[in-house]
């Protein structure tokens, strides 16, 4: 069965017969299309090999917070249908003596040696969205999807002649909710998604916002986004959080 078909067959079932007129106005779109910038305070651990060292992003390593950015969107099939998308390149480095003795895939990496290090990739969401709310004061939905950092992890000590590369590939099917309300000419919005695969590990991911609506098709505005990944295949492990402000600019077409 086709995908077009299965979105036919879940709109008719699902989806009540709620008209243009009974939504906002900012919310009669068919393309949206948001662009946030991110001043994320990273947390992050990352273990390699059955004797290796659990090593500290920012202690060990010493790599600094970094501004961010991410551009998403979303593309309204039916009123309260909705497919959405995202993606935020991440590119950390840094380059230290370090202060202590770490082993990293079975390699031993000596105190005061001279480390070079980075973690780059992107994080790339994707959901379903169905509003079981609709109203002229906003909305309220459920959303399935997922989310896979595409990355890597590398460390090298020149004088050493170490030079070595963890891939962080990691993808994750996430659930959640998504709610907007509107107040004149302001919008507050939240969503908070995540998924526990158990010991294996876990993810999350909340957003809180609010927009100022110049017209019903720009809005400009601020909040605070949190995504925390851990997962655990032994003897490898990794926990990456971002949290910190955002603020941008969306279009509603």
């Amino acid at each position: 069965m086709r995908f077009p078909v299965v979105l036919s067959l879940l709109a008719a079932v699902f989806v009540p017969n709620v008209g243009a007129g009974e939504l906002p106005d900012a919310e009669r779109y068919k393309i949206r299309v948001e662009y946030l910038e991110w001043r994320p305070d990273l947390s992050a651990e990352i273990q390699a090999g059955s004797l290796g060292t659990r090593v500290d992003f920012k202690d060990d390593l010493g790599i600094e917070d970094k501004r961010a950015f991410e551009v998403h969107g979303a593309l309204q099939l039916l009123p309260g249908l909705k497919l959405r998308g995202g993606v935020t390149p991440l590119d950390y480095a840094a380059d230290i003596r370090i202060a202590r003795t770490f082993v990293f895939d079975g390699r031993k990496y000596p105190v005061s040696a001279h480390v070079v290090s980075s973690v780059s990739g992107k994080l790339y969401a994707a959901a379903l969205e169905f509003d079981l709310v609709k109203t002229r004061a906003g909305y309220l939905g459920l959303m399935a999807g997922g989310q896979l950092f595409d990355g890597e992890a590398s460390i090298a000590a020149p004088q050493l002649g170490i030079s070595q590369v963890e891939g962080l590939d990691t993808p994750v099917p996430m659930v959640g909710a998504a709610a907007r309300v509107y107040l004149s000419r302001v919008s507050l919005e939240g969503e908070l998604s995540g998924l526990s695969i158990g010991e294996k590990g876990h993810t999350y991911e909340l957003r809180l916002g609010a927009r100022f609506h110049i017209t019903d098709k720009i809005a400009v505005g601020g909040g605070y986004r949190l995504f925390k990944i851990e997962g655990r295949d032994d003897p490898d492990f990794v926990d990456f959080r971002q949290g910190g402000v955002t603020f941008g600019a969306e279009l509603s077409l």
